[in-house]
This record gives C-alpha cells, sequence and structure tokens, in this order.
C-alpha cells in the first residue's frame, strides 16, 4: 500500500524546492555580477562599482523579476476592450427598449383616439340634420352605423326625413366632451357631452340641449361605427 501524501506537506515542498532554485539562480547572477566587477577593476576601468552593490542590485532585479512577469501577463488590453463592449450593449439595450416602450404607448394612445374620434363623428352626425338635405344627413348617420342600431335606424329613416322636412328645421350637434370608458379590441364604450341648437325656417333659435351619451363602438369594414346608442340622465 503506497503511503498517505499530505496534500499540504507536498505543496510546501515544492513551494520550497522553487524558492532554493530561484535563491541558487540569484546568487549564480551575483557571483557572475562579482566576477564581472573584479575583471573590471583589474583593467583598471574608471568608475568601477562596488563589487558588494552591483550583487545586491542583481539580487534584487531578480527578486522583483517573477512579480514584474505577473503583472506583464494580465490582458489589461483586452480587458478595457471587453468593458468598453458591455457598456456599448448595455447603452443599446436600454436604447431598445425605450423606444419599444414609446412606441407601444403611441400606439396605445392612437388607439385610443380612434375610438373617441370615431364616436364623436357619429353623434355629431346624429344630432346634425338639416331639413334642406334631410335624407343625406340621415344616411351619413347609416354611414357611421352597424349592427342592431344600423338596423333600427335604418327602419325608421323614412319618418325621420320627413318629419325634418315639414318641421323645416335644422339641427346642429357639437361635443363638448369625450372619453373612453372601456375596450377590447375592435369593441370600446365612449362616453360622451354632447349639446345640439334648433333653428327653424324663420331664424328662431331654440336654447341648446344638453345630451350625455353612452355609446358602443365595433369595428366593421375596417372602421368603427356605432353599434348602440344611449342616452345618459
Amino acid at each position: 500500500m503506497a503511503p498517505e501524501v499530505d496534500g499540504d506537506e507536498t505543496v510546501s515542498e515544492v513551494m520550497a524546492q522553487l524558492a532554493e532554485a530561484e535563491a541558487a539562480e540569484a546568487e549564480a547572477l551575483a557571483d557572475a555580477a562579482r566576477a564581472k566587477a573584479t575583471a573590471a577593476r583589474l583593467r583598471g576601468s574608471p568608475e568601477t562599482p562596488d563589487t558588494e552593490d552591483v550583487a545586491d542590485e542583481v539580487a534584487d532585479e531578480v527578486a522583483d523579476e517573477p512579480a514584474r512577469r505577473w503583472w506583464a501577463r494580465l490582458p489589461w488590453s483586452k480587458i478595457g476592450l471587453a468593458a468598453v463592449i458591455v457598456a456599448i450593449c448595455a447603452v443599446l439595450t436600454l436604447t431598445g427598449l425605450m423606444i419599444w416602450q414609446h412606441r407601444q404607448v403611441t400606439a396605445q394612445r392612437a388607439h385610443e383616439a380612434e375610438f373617441v374620434t370615431s364616436a364623436s363623428e357619429g353623434v355629431v352626425a346624429l344630432l346634425s340634420i338639416d331639413y334642406n338635405h334631410a335624407k343625406a344627413d340621415v344616411q351619413k348617420v347609416i354611414d357611421h352605423s352597424t349592427g342592431s342600431f344600423r338596423d333600427d335606424f335604418s327602419k325608421g329613416a323614412d319618418d325621420f326625413v320627413k318629419t325634418a322636412e315639414q318641421s323645416k328645421a335644422v339641427t346642429v350637434g357639437k361635443i363638448s366632451a369625450a372619453a373612453l370608458e372601456s375596450e377590447n379590441g375592435d369593441t370600446g364604450v365612449v362616453l360622451l357631452a354632447a349639446s345640439s341648437q334648433v333653428t327653424n325656417a324663420n331664424g328662431a333659435r331654440q336654447d341648446p340641449r344638453a345630451w350625455r351619451m353612452s355609446v358602443t363602438m365595433t369595428r366593421d369594414g375596417g372602421k368603427l361605427k356605432m353599434s348602440n346608442v344611449e342616452f345618459v340622465p
């Protein structure tokens, strides 16, 4: 059976051997330096350095050499380049998220504005009837409608035109406020505050009448149209 070897003792022995080797290398260099200095002194060279000083300098350089080699091995240029690349990627990612969020918000606002605008146009058409062109005005309301509301309004369209022509009245509708209450894809409910003013053939005007309405809008043929209209007290 092989004897057990303690890991710490093995590492210590290796480190000790490495230290002895480095010390021997330093001593050899120091000896070489002393020999060189001695030879220079024997030749009578001026400003001959002291042998001991030379040896000490050589020993210091040898001791510092492993540290210098360790720092030199670090890939500083690669580390700096990697840091720059990471920073650029982070900025690009953040910019992309901001652009995506901005587009999402813009698209949502445009979607909501489409409901409000379409409902406002439909209600104005509904409240604006001129006896001089009543049939065209009634057809405009039908064009802004869909579903059951369109069917019901179309059934009474002729009577509506006759009443407008007989009364010789002009009704003008206006929207004072409108907001999207709820929406679900192609269907939404818009709340509106509106008013209508009636002028008869003699030019007499009645006081404006206020209306509060809840209008359901449904997409039909690519356009949002009124599918239900309720007058709210």
